[in-house]
């Protein structure tokens, strides 16, 4: 009988330390995927601000 319980107790430890690898995975992912979306949002940010830039400069040459 206690050996069925440390035999469980074995099991359930190995699966806790495997879900914790894989949350571990998972989180590690999640980490690049948001610094890779953080990166192209500063790039489209730039990209925005050098678009309003050239507009008005259009619109100046339109009224000079």
């Amino acid at each position: 009988m206690v050996s069925d319980t440390i035999a469980q107790l074995e099991h359930t430890s190995q699966l806790l330390l495997y879900n914790l690898r894989e949350t571990h995975i998972c989180i590690d992912k999640a980490w690049l995927e948001l610094e890779i979306a953080r990166s192209d949002l500063r790039d489209l940010m730039d990209l925005s601000d050098k678009l309003e830039e050239d507009i008005e400069l259009k619109k100046k040459r339109l009224f000079l």
